[in-house]
């Protein structure tokens, strides 16, 4: 009797074990991959990525993409053309993108936003200096208006290059830097008209490519990776009646101080990813001459509003153009253009915000070129990202 009720014990002590680490090895996350020629859906079971659907069309470059969640509808660029292409994607039933519709604006788009309520949508046209603004309210979307970003050139520079797009805390404002011009543009949605209330200038040759909002101690910081300089800059942003101001309080080299790159001249700083816990910044450094690339993280302390680097992890590849964190935080996705690894997976410490050097996961780039695409240095991966 008594051995029988142990090995009953067992047997349900084996069930309630084996439930959760079924339901674990069942969880399979869903990645949104972008790169020339094709935009994947992958599969990522938490050690391995596999390819579940794919749309395919040469010549194309869709760089950056957003998906819509509530209406499963998936907006990629065309940094080729002036073309916005429009998706449906339900990637829990099926996971090739349909082709739905496209949308003609600014030539050169290279990053989308969508406003608060996810109407409108704003692209930064690095191609042609331009901000375009698109009704997506309906199945059938168009360009409301086009914007053109003015202002002094920086040294050296022929044309403005918005690079990104950004929805502040509050809603209201997207901060778009501008590559060519130096500076910092402020487009305010308010009552939906989309104008710009104001500029920022950046020092002379910073490059302002990618930012990303701090919220931490009642205040709103910003901080932008620039690619001509590789420097990050710290500004507070404070709030007027009709625009955002920035102070700046730093700026010091994406690689660190102990972490110079091998190739100072061709080195371009990347992607720059805040966490949500208002803390943990992260920049993907590009063509540094190393052997592979390498993401940097900083940590932001609110208490002295500093910017601190911490550590520095290899990407597996070169030119990361794409990081994003999962939705849970616990790893950051990286799609590498060239080198070995075309998508790499890395553990991300939700308490100290560090990478772990050894990847969770990677996928060989040349299991993610599209067709034609096999002698390209750069044909990987531009984009990537949790759906």
């Amino acid at each position: 009797m008594m051995l029988q009720s142990l090995t009953t014990l067992f047997a349900l002590g084996s069930m309630a074990t084996a439930a959760p680490f079924a339901a674990r090895q069942a969880a399979v996350r869903k990645l949104l991959v972008g790169g020339p020629g094709q935009i994947l859906v992958s599969n990522f079971d938490g050690s391995s990525f596999e390819i579940a659907g794919k749309y395919q069309a040469a010549g194309t470059a869709p760089s950056w993409m957003r998906l819509r969640p509530s209406t499963k509808t998936l907006y990629a660029v065309d940094e080729n053309s002036a073309a916005i292409n429009q998706f449906a994607l339900d990637a829990a039933t099926d996971p090739t993108p349909k082709l739905a519709t496209t949308i003609n604006g600014s030539t050169g788009v290279v990053f989308l936003e969508f406003n608060k309520d996810q109407t409108r949508m704003v692209g930064a046209a690095y191609g042609s200096g331009m901000i375009d603004v698109y009704d997506v309210s309906t199945d059938t979307p168009s360009v409301l208006k086009s914007i053109k970003v003015e202002g002094t050139l920086g040294p050296e520079q022929t044309a403005h290059h918005p690079h990104q797009a950004l929805l502040d805390p509050t809603g209201r404002f997207m901060v778009i830097p501008d590559l060519g011009g130096d500076q910092l543009v402020v487009l305010d949605t308010k009552d939906d008209k989309y104008v710009i209330s104001s500029t920022h200038a950046v020092f002379e040759k910073a490059g302002p490519r990618h930012g990303g909002f701090i919220t931490a101690g009642g205040k709103t910081y910003y901080t932008v990776a620039c690619e001509l300089s590789n420097k990050v800059v710290l500004y507070e942003a404070s709030y007027t009646d009709a625009t955002i101001e920035f102070k700046e309080i730093s700026q010091q080299s994406t690689y660190g101080a102990a972490f110079p790159p091998a190739n100072a001249t061709s080195a371009a700083a990347g992607e720059l990813v805040v966490a949500g816990n208002n803390k943990d910044v992260y920049i993907s450094n590009r063509v540094s001459g190393n052997e592979t690339d390498s993401i940097a993280h900083f940590v932001f302390d609110a208490e002295s509003a500093k910017l601190t680097f911490a550590h520095t992890v290899s990407t597996g590849g070169i030119y990361p153009r794409s990081m994003s964190l999962s939705d849970d935080e616990g790893l950051m996705f990286v799609a590498n253009q060239g080198g070995e690894s075309g998508l790499v997976a890395l553990k991300r410490c939700n308490v100290t915000g560090s990478l772990r050097a050894e990847p969770v996961a990677s996928q060989p780039l040349k299991e993610l070129l599209a067709p034609g695409m096999e002698s390209e240095l750069l044909g990987g991966p531009q984009f990537v990202q949790e759906i």
